[in-house]
């Protein structure tokens, strides 16, 4: 018996490292072998593309292991979302996944697919303004949203620029609308710097898009800011109210970019992948780089993100419905 004992202990401590050491691994972010991948649906060059380059040479140095920006451009970034969802959880893919390729399928009259993929982390928001250009006729005196809506109650058929149909700012733009008894006609725009170049030469005179399009040029005196739809003012721009200081407090939901990775991925896996954003994302030097970017530095756990999600996947769909909204 004693002999016995002595073979089954070695055994069954043998067995029980294993067991640890395979718990331990499946908690990696990614295997210690593998080069992650951040896929990004857009050009290089753009804004989520470069927020991307900031954060993962952040995450590498974090965790030790190497993560590459990988740019799958196309259907408002879900070709790069359909990259991760064909992946396995044992490899290491993973998407910076916006609100609008959330509601592209949304806008398709197609289901969200949102469990086609497991939100890790929440990654950052975007402030988005209301700016007009004071040299259009009828916008001379324009300073806040209310002087806005006048000009729009004076003036039906008002247009208004946002960045694609289905966009956050296009939907803001509907949801105020309809709650300001107005009807400015929205003229989408495929990319930022159609839109802005539009503004400043005069063709629309309102634009609504994300403060990475609008910020550079609100020093040139061509284009005048006077609303923010974010909780709180812009740290750059504080003499800008927000949307709801203005009389609109029903106007929420800002965009965002969640990390998201392949179907299935283990919770503990996720979870320390969020750990480690979370601390990436309080780095003083990255944070003063996305705020030079003009977005706010943002992490969560992966509950939080896939709250965030479904909550704002409701909420924008109501939008869509109630004012008849299609990408047709």
């Amino acid at each position: 018996m004693p002999g016995a004992l002595k073979t089954i202990l070695p055994r069954r401590r043998a067995l029980l490292l294993g067991a640890a050491a395979a718990l331990a691994a499946s908690a990696l972010p990614v295997p210690a072998s593998e080069v992650g991948k951040l896929y990004v649906g857009f050009a290089a060059g753009g804004a989520t593309d470069t927020l991307a380059r900031l954060i993962a040479p952040a995450l590498s140095s974090e965790l030790g292991q190497t993560f590459i920006v990988e740019n799958v451009p196309g259907a408002s970034g879900m070709l790069a979302a359909k990259a991760v969802e064909r992946s396995t959880p044992r490899q290491p893919a993973y998407v910076l996944y916006p609100t609008m390729t959330m509601l592209g399928k949304v806008l398709a009259g197609q289901p969200s697919e949102l469990d086609k993929l497991t939100p890790i982390s929440l990654l950052y928001e975007q402030f988005t303004l209301v700016v007009v250009n004071p040299q259009v006729p009828g916008l001379e005196n324009v300073r806040t949203l209310q002087d806005l809506l006048q000009v729009a109650k004076a003036k039906p058929g008002l247009t208004y620029g946002p960045m694609g149909v289905g966009s956050t700012g296009h939907l803001t733009m509907e949801w105020l609308n309809s709650l300001a008894g107005v009807k400015m006609q929205a003229v989408p725009y495929k990319g930022g710097a159609p839109a802005m170049a539009d503004l400043l030469g005069g063709h629309i005179g309102v634009l609504i898009a994300d403060s990475t399009v609008v910020a550079p040029h609100l020093n040139s005196g061509k284009v005048r800011a006077i609303a923010v739809n974010y909780p709180q003012r812009m740290a750059s721009l504080p003499d800008v109210p927000t949307i709801q200081e203005q009389g609109f407090k029903e106007i929420a939901g800002v965009p965002w970019v969640v990390l998201a990775g392949p179907p299935g991925m283990p919770q503990q896996q996720a979870a320390a992948l969020a750990k480690a954003l979370d601390k990436v994302l309080a780095q003083p030097e990255l944070v003063q780089a996305m705020r030079a970017q003009n977005v706010e530095p943002r992490s969560s756990s992966p509950k939080e993100a896939t709250q965030l999600m479904q909550g704002d996947l409701a909420l924008w769909s109501r939008i869509i419905k109630d004012n008849h909204i299609t990408n047709n």
